[in-house]
């Protein structure tokens, strides 16, 4: 009895080559470094500077600054010197109407500003034009109130009567006066008791 035996050797450690069939060849493989050209939005060289200018150093702090230290600022004080004339103890020199003056213009409507110009103190009125209610009882603030007034040919009286005179006596009240394009035609004031007028005559050319 025979017995045939096949035996493999291990190659398994042992590296292995491909030799080319043309052993003169040879391959340019250099790759080249030159940056392609990027086209962007614009082709100007533009040089981006940060708007910074250093700060001197005359102005730069020497030291930290200690919270612990007791502040030498000088605490702020105000002095209030608006003054008011109200609140007068003899107001009869005020009971009576008060004409504001007369003015002429071409423009068809007047534009009326009016305000409390002195301690704004709840001062109401009623303004009428030509004998018509307009507003029949208008608070006076410290701020312009403005109403406009459409004119008619000739003259037109435009009135303010004094409802009350707040907590300080009289009533008043600073008065301005514009046209349709913004001309300043009169500025006034008036110190009226309750009941009085103050009024304005604008004739309409």
């Amino acid at each position: 009895m025979s017995v045939v035996l096949h035996a493999q050797i291990d190659r398994r450690n042992e590296g292995f080559s491909i030799k080319p069939s043309d052993s003169s060849l040879k391959a340019d493989v250099s790759l080249s470094k030159k940056p392609i050209a990027i086209k962007g939005l614009t082709n100007k060289n533009v040089e981006y500077k940060i708007n910074y200018n250093p700060i001197p150093d005359r102005f730069k702090k020497t030291s930290g600054v200690n919270i612990a230290q007791t502040s030498t600022l000088k605490k702020p004080t105000w002095d209030v010197n608006q003054k008011f004339t109200e609140d007068y103890q003899d107001v009869s020199s005020f009971s009576k109407d008060y004409l504001l003056g007369e003015i002429s213009t071409s423009s068809k409507t007047v534009i009326i500003q009016c305000r409390d110009h002195e301690y704004v103190d709840g001062d109401r009125i009623k303004l009428m034009l030509n004998g018509v209610t307009i507003h029949p009882n208008l608070t006076l603030r410290g701020d312009f109130y403005t109403i406009d007034i459409d004119l008619k040919e000739g003259f037109n009286a435009i009135e303010f009567l004094a409802l009350n005179e707040g907590t300080s006596r009289p009533n008043t009240a600073q008065l301005r006066v514009y046209d349709e394009n913004g001309k300043l035609l009169a500025s006034n004031r008036w110190l009226i008791t309750t009941g009085f007028k103050a009024s304005l005559t604008v004739h309409k050319k």
